[in-house]
């Protein structure tokens, strides 16, 4: 009985541990959200957490990584309400979840400090399954140590982003579809209008192939003549589908593609037969989205732009080798709204243009159009 009430009084310590380091580690997501951000709050509770991380033992350590994940990644779970795969949330969470777990977990293997900070390290610049949101460094974004300075003055170029509040059953709902376009010609129009340089539509404006569309694409050819056009929509080559952002300029046409893929939502992480039997079974014989090479640019009216689509934004493989001061980011957060997904991309965000010191000028679905720098 004694042995039984240790082992439960340890199991409890190493949960709440594990929790309050989380918590500290996660706190700054959450009153970014709440719009609650406060500068030496943040300060506190990261260096906190970063003490915790360097003294907790290897058990507590994988209940904060499993927390950590939970807090800043729950959100994943809504998408798959549009697959219809309601059922899959509470696995795919525990298996997440338990990854990050585990590479907490081994990060404190050995109770070395150097040890463990190296560990971090390796931590930090990992991509477990192949998402690359949890940068141990990010919750210093809003604290008095980030001391990342962006000099780069905005574009001069009148630049046009739309609201867009659209559902995501609507989004691609065949029913919608022609509304849809409808809403987008008259975002166009207004920008053109109110003499506008550039308007700046969201990723996937139109849930359509536009190379397929005629129509449309000879409407916004008409349109490029009065003012740059830079939309989402889907492309094809050899009946292979690509996740892309097109640039109508005077009826030229420049189609850039998307370089890093969202993990299981574009792309299994898998060998092919694995990947094969996922897009069966679980996304109706889907096939994964083909990836560019290269990330684009864009030139518009003498100044380049990097071409950005949602996730791969807020991946380090857009900013290499950079030699542009602006990027144009388009997303379609409709996946995962409501929750805090749009806040942590919003942090991230600003976390690599400050890293790089460009300016991005993002263009979202169900969420705020923002200037970041």
């Amino acid at each position: 009985m004694k042995f039984s009430f240790k082992s439960e009084y340890y199991t409890k310590n190493i949960l709440i541990n594990g929790f309050i380091t989380a918590a500290l580690f996660s706190s700054f997501i959450y009153f970014e959200y709440f719009d609650l951000s406060n500068k030496l709050v943040n300060t506190i509770s990261v260096l906190l957490s970063y003490y915790l991380f360097l003294t907790l033992d290897k058990k507590s350590m994988f209940f904060a990584g499993f927390f950590i994940s939970l807090l800043w990644f729950w959100w994943i779970a809504i998408s798959f309400i549009y697959y219809e795969l309601i059922y899959l949330i509470p696995l795919v969470l525990l298996f997440i979840s338990s990854i990050f777990g585990m590479l907490f977990y081994f990060s404190a293997y050995f109770s070395n400090k150097i040890v463990r900070i190296f560990l971090l390290v390796l931590l930090h610049f990992s991509d477990p399954l192949g998402f690359n949101w949890l940068k141990l460094d990010l919750p210093l974004i809003n604290t008095y140590f980030n001391t990342y300075e962006s000099k780069v003055p905005l574009s001069d170029l009148k630049i046009y982003m739309p609201k867009y509040n659209v559902d995501q059953f609507d989004k691609w709902n065949k029913n919608n579809i022609v509304n849809i376009i409808n809403e987008n010609l008259k975002n166009i129009r207004y920008a053109i209008h109110n003499n506008y340089d550039l308007v700046v539509l969201p990723e996937t404006a139109f849930p359509i192939n536009l190379q397929d569309s005629t129509y449309v694409l000879n409407e916004l050819k008409q349109l490029s003549k009065k003012i740059i056009i830079i939309t989402g929509a889907i492309s094809s080559k050899n009946n292979l589908y690509y996740n892309s952002t097109y640039k109508f300029d005077n009826t030229n046409i420049q189609i850039a593609n998307k370089v890093v893929l969202v993990p299981f939502g574009e792309s299994i992480p898998a060998p092919k037969i694995i990947k094969d039997f996922i897009n069966k079974y679980f996304f109706n014989g889907a096939s994964d989205y083909l990836e560019a090479i290269n990330p684009s640019t864009f030139t518009i009216k003498g100044q380049k732009f990097r071409n950005a689509i949602c996730y791969e934004a807020t991946s380090a493989k857009i900013y290499e080798n950079i030699d542009v001061n602006y990027i144009i980011a388009t997303s379609n957060n409709a996946w995962f709204t409501p929750s805090i997904e749009p806040t942590l991309q919003k942090l991230l965000l600003r976390y690599y243009a400050k890293k790089n010191k460009v300016i991005i000028y993002h263009s979202a679905n169900k969420s705020k159009n923002m200037i970041i720098k």
